[in-house]
């Protein structure tokens, strides 16, 4: 005979044998491509040697450096590393997984520096595959604009085309606005968080955006915050570090600060 008192305890056993994660998996989820500094190829003012190869992510300006990706979110209050993976294919270097407070969970798959080009595409196929039907989903890149290199620009005709769907895109790039808000449109994403100036894409950045997506903020309020982290980090004016967003009126370029 079923009693109340059987159903309780089958309840307490059936929780009880969940694995611990099972319970705190988050539904909102966010895919981050960084483009590997490169002075070898890239169209960029040279960054030291150490932080500038980009086929070796361990001190790469953008991954293994103090603000790079790998880096930051590993050490940053409230994220967990769940593990990386080397080697994930001759273009992608290493591939982690991050989860912060169990809202958010963020894979980064760090690219070869040399290979931009399909670190952008792939970005762009990302930012027109429409989310998951329970699932929120942002697409992130990180890295040089290469967009304003005359030798990426043939990709550009690759770029998918998409109906409108909700997936959030975020370039942190220099004028990434500029060079990309209209081929996000034109893949039914939206460009919640663009630059307006040159600009040093570190991860600060990023972990305000991420943080402020799985709290479900608004792209004014994903502007400010990605303005309010670079200006903190920078050390510049707080309206100074939101113009670089739009996140004011006065879209003006600051000096690129670069450790």
């Amino acid at each position: 005979m079923t009693t109340l008192r059987s159903i309780f305890l089958f309840n307490v056993l059936f929780f009880v044998g969940l694995p611990p994660c099972a319970a705190a998996t988050p539904d909102t989820h966010i895919y981050v491509i960084v483009s590997l500094v490169d002075n070898a190829s890239q169209g960029i003012v040279p960054v030291p040697e150490k932080i500038g190869n980009g086929d070796d992510p361990r001190s790469n300006l953008y991954w293994g450096a103090l603000y790079g990706v790998k880096t930051f979110l590993s050490r940053t209050d409230g994220w967990r590393k769940l593990g990386c993976e080397n080697n994930i294919s001759d273009t992608i270097l290493e591939r982690c997984e991050f989860v912060w407070k169990d809202k958010l969970t963020v894979t980064a798959d760090a690219y070869r520096g040399s290979r931009i080009d399909q670190a952008m595409l792939d970005f762009m196929q990302q930012a027109a595959t429409p989310p998951g039907a329970e699932k929120r989903e942002m697409v992130v890149f990180i890295g040089h604009d290469g967009l304003m290199d005359e030798q990426n620009l043939s990709i550009i005709k690759r770029f998918p085309k998409h109906v409108r769907h909700d997936k959030q895109a975020v370039v942190l790039a220099c004028m990434s606005d500029e060079f990309f808000a209209g081929h996000l449109l034109a893949a039914g994403s939206i460009p919640v968080v663009t630059t307006y100036s040159f600009m040093a894409p570190e991860a600060y950045v990023l972990e305000a955006i991420a943080r402020g997506f799985a709290n479900g903020a608004s792209e004014a309020e994903l502007r400010s915050s990605a303005g309010a982290a670079y200006a903190k980090y920078q050390r510049i004016p707080a309206k100074a570090g939101k113009s670089v967003f739009g996140a004011n009126s006065q879209n003006k370029p600051v000096r690129l600060s670069l450790r």
